[in-house]
Order: C-alpha cells, then structure tokens, then sequence
C-alpha cells in the first residue's frame, strides 16, 4: 500500500481526505491542534519544529504528502500576517528541509492569487493584492524550486453540504457551509448576490486529489465549477440537499474586490478527465 502523508488532518478538507483515503492506503494525519482525539492514525505534532518533522519522515518515510496544514481563511490571513506567514510560508519551509526530493507533494493554492484578472489560466502574470494570495505564490516557488513531483492546485471557494465541526483550531469552512448550518436552525440569512464565484464540493475534491496519488501529470493546474453568484450557489445546493430555505434566505449586494473572478479550468478537465460541478 502507498503511504500517504496528510497534514493539516483535522483541517475541513484534509478530515474528508483522510476518511477517504483511510481504507484503502497506509495513511498517517498530522495536526498540532487538536480539539479532542479523532483517530490513531491522526497525530500531534508541531509542524514549525524541523526536529520533529525530520522524526516523523524517518519513520513514516510516505510516498506522497498532501500538504494541507496552513492558517486557513483568507480574512484571518489578512488581520494577523505576520502569524499567517509562520503558520503558511515557514511550515512549508520546515517539511521541505526533511521531505525526500523523490516524494510527490500536493499543495492547495487558491484563486486569490488571480484577482483582478479575467477568467485567469495557468500561463496568466501573478501578482496577487492581498496577503494570503501572496502567502501562497511564495509556497507555489518554494515547491516548483524544490521538486518536479508536485501537484499545485489553484483552488476557488471550496465547500460541503454543512453540518461543519471545527476539529482543529486553524481550520474553517466556507460561508455556504455556514449558511446551510443557519438555514437548518431555522436562522435568517443574508448573502451577496452580485457577488460571482467559481466553487468546489469538497466531496468531489477528495475524489481528485485520490487521482493523484498514482498520477505523473504533475504540475499547476486551476479548477473550479461554473462561475455563479454566492445567493445561487446556495440555493442549488439546498435545492439537492431538499433543505426548505425560503423563509430564511435574503438577497443583498456586496462591494468585495472583484465582483467576479471566473476561471479557466481546461488544463485540468483535459488532464484528469473531470469537471467539477
């Protein structure tokens, strides 16, 4: 079996990929925040100590690592970045140093680095406003210098179907999944409808990210689904879901920088053979 690293496992999208992987691979989670105990194959471990992480890769010594440990939300980001360049830039720094050069690697990036751009593909001149946008162009160059086996991801708003519990404390979720959870506890709600994203079902997120494992497609790729307004976005998934949420949903207009940011995703449906919905 292929020994799979995840870190940030306790993370919103890296607890979906070690419950999906968990069956099939020798897979072992890292986080160094836990809430309460989720697995054995989910460990402790501070991932700023280069000490510890030379230990683990030692011992574990994994074919592939998803790295998905990083201070996520991009409004965190902004408020603190000095805490968001330790907890980004300098724990990829940290896992480099001791990560077998010969080991694949998966990194999330994110459609923040393409704003103000229209409809962006991986050729597109980069040179993001924000900090996290920044945060993770810097993480992209520490991976392409170190390695040819990557797989960087620019990925737009990724969400579930709610029902979301916060397992570590750097993680989050999306403000649909949020939405879903107020809609259930017969909450109001309001949400920008002039407001234009791409978006990505974690379910169908960690279905990909399996691909890869076994993958020499490496390189940048972009995904996303079909760009739509936050107000639509919600209402489609609650239609699927059969959530009754009239009665709580307000339209209301937004001012965030750009109203629209599409994306070119054809590399990667071409590559992988697969669109998101």
């Amino acid at each position: 079996m292929d020994k799979i690293l995840i870190t940030g496992a306790a993370g919103f999208i890296g607890h979906k990929l070690f419950n999906h992987l968990k069956t099939r691979y020798n897979v072992l989670g890292v986080d160094f925040n836990l809430k309460e105990k989720l697995n054995d194959k989910i460990v402790i471990i501070d991932l700023l100590s280069e000490k510890n992480i030379s230990k683990l890769l030692d011992s574990f010594d994994p074919d592939f690592v998803f790295h998905l440990a990083a201070y996520a939300g991009p409004p965190r980001n902004e408020k603190n970045p000095e805490f968001a360049y330790k907890y980004n830039v300098d724990i990829l720094k940290s896992l480099l140093k001791s990560l077998n050069k010969n080991t694949k690697i998966f990194f999330p990036s994110t459609d923040k680095i393409f704003e103000g751009n229209i409809y962006p593909d991986e050729t597109t001149v980069l040179n993001p406003p924000s900090v996290h946008g920044k945060l993770k162009l810097i993480c992209e160059d520490l991976i392409k210098n170190f390695t040819s086996k990557y797989f960087i991801f620019r990925q737009p708003v990724i969400h579930s179907y709610g029902n979301y519990k916060q397992l570590s404390e750097m993680s989050g979720c999306s403000f649909i999944d949020k939405a879903i959870d107020d809609i259930n506890k017969k909450r109001n709600i309001k949400i920008f409808d002039n407001v234009k994203r791409c978006f990505v079902k974690v379910e169908e997120l960690v279905f990909v990210y399996e691909k890869l494992i076994n993958s020499e497609n490496f390189g940048i790729y972009n995904i996303a689904s079909p760009l739509k307004s936050y107000h639509r976005r919600l209402i489609d998934i609650c239609n699927e879901r059969k959530i009754n949420f009239e009665k709580y949903v307000t339209k209301t207009q937004g001012s965030t920088y750009p109203l629209e940011q599409d994306i070119n995703s054809q590399k990667f449906e071409k590559v992988f053979n697969f669109k998101f919905t």
